[in-house]
């Protein structure tokens, strides 16, 4: 990464007059090789992982399951359908919404495409308990409990294809694979359990897949959903390098093939080992940069790369835009609660909750911020954010500035005088400290 293109990151957030260029460590890992989508969907498609070849698949009645506008969207919507369509008309599609306010009409119309959109409109559906025409209903448990509660839209099908991007996730390990279904098409009761397997668990984190009860607990879901209902679910998922080029492409088996694309391509995109430094600088680019709930996600992959007994305590600076605003009032209400809260006492009560049943959605972010209390400080950036924000900081221990001076200006200067490290892509990147 040139200084030049470095430097204009910066610049959309105000720039700095206190960082000197010389002084900044830009941290990015090393982009892999890309190809064009048709060449990556082929090739996807001829080396199916823990399946069998599409063109044997049962397929009466197919949905393609795509991701809301909080993730990085599907370059293969288009040759789905085209695969499909000589053998069924009857494709259902489904954006998988989760927990999220629904995605509107706009932007599935800008991920399917105009022409698939006029033809497929009546079957598109948005998945999401904030949507009422969502109904969900009971099909299992998994090993661990969970109640599996999933959309009815999926009730009528005999094949189910996801197509998500994988990327490291702050408690799930990765983006993509089941999170199509769990998070993504499940109900709140579903979804609540399971992520409260994450409270004061250190395993649940980004890069970790093996031993994160929270991700081995969604990894069951597929398999409950073919026991209880004899509906097959596959994955056609994909990696893609920080700019948005094309790296790799798996179908299969919705665990096997999202290990192969999590742990052969996107550890190595995603995830850079450098020296620790005492001010790490991180942005939320891309779609996790419009509210703060998803934007604090770069926030806690760049406590990798601090120094933790540092004196004084190291800070993680995230730069979002934040135009949207807060991004949900579960959020809102834990950061409300635990916000100034001592980090033992935080976790202690989440875990109370978590035995009674009484966690939610959002109540991995306030576990998150209090296991690594004790290593660093955070400070949030955004000359866009409105108002709510920076009132909802306010009743926390992350501070709030619109500037990066400003910022700057109330942190001990020792802390950035010899060595900055900045995470353009704070979102995607996952930096470990050599």
């Amino acid at each position: 990464m040139t200084s030049t293109v470095s430097l204009s990151v910066l610049d959309q957030f105000g720039g700095s007059k206190l960082l000197s260029p010389e002084k900044i460590r830009w941290i990015r890992p090393t982009p892999l090789p890309t190809k064009p989508v048709e060449i990556v969907f082929r090739e996807a498609l001829a080396t199916p992982i823990g399946a069998k070849p599409f063109e044997r698949e049962k397929c009466w009645s197919p949905a393609i399951i795509f991701s809301d506008f909080t993730r990085k969207h599907s370059p293969f919507i288009s040759q789905l359908i085209n695969m499909i369509e000589p053998k069924t008309d009857d494709i259902k599609i489904i954006c998988a919404g989760g927990t999220h306010v629904p995605s509107d009409p706009e932007f599935i119309k800008k991920v399917v495409g105009e022409d698939i959109y006029k033809r497929y409109q009546k079957n598109i559906k948005v998945s999401s308990v904030k949507n009422p025409t969502s109904k969900y209903e009971w099909i299992g448990v998994t090993s661990r409990g969970t109640p599996v509660e999933l959309n009815k839209e999926l009730f009528d099908r005999d094949l189910l294809i996801s197509t998500l991007n994988v990327q490291p996730h702050y408690f799930a390990g990765y983006e993509g694979g089941a999170k199509a279904l769990l998070p993504g098409c499940s109900g709140l009761k579903t979804i609540t359990t399971n992520h409260g397997y994450v409270i004061g668990n250190p395993n649940c984190r980004e890069l970790a897949i093996k031993g994160n009860p929270t991700r081995e607990d969604m990894n069951e879901v597929p398999n409950v959903l073919r026991e209880f209902m004899k509906i097959e679910h596959r994955i056609l998922d994909f990696v893609l390098n920080q700019d948005g080029g094309l790296v790799k492409a798996a179908y299969g088996d919705p665990n096997l093939a999202h290990q192969q694309l999590a742990e052969n391509y996107s550890r190595r995109a995603h995830s850079v080992t450098s020296r620790p430094s005492s001010l790490v600088v991180t942005v939320a680019d891309g779609p996790t940069g419009t509210n703060l709930y998803q934007a604090l996600k770069a926030a806690t992959f760049a406590v990798g790369l601090v120094i933790p007994s540092h004196q004084p305590k190291s800070t993680v600076m995230l730069l979002a835009p934040l135009e949207t605003g807060i991004g949900g009032d579960a959020f809102k209400a834990e950061m409300e609660t635990y916000g100034k809260m001592e980090p033992e006492m935080v976790v202690e009560d989440l875990k109370k909750r978590a035995k009674l049943g009484k966690v939610t959605e959002a109540s991995q972010k306030p576990n998150r911020f209090s296991l690594d209390a004790n290593k660093t400080d955070f400070v949030v950036v955004s000359s866009k954010a409105p108002a709510p924000v920076e009132e909802l900081l306010s009743k926390t221990r992350i501070k709030f500035f619109r500037t990066i001076d400003d910022a700057l200006r109330t942190l001990d200067h020792t802390l950035y005088e010899k060595d900055v490290a900045v995470i353009p892509y704070g979102s995607s990147t996952v930096p470990v400290a050599a």
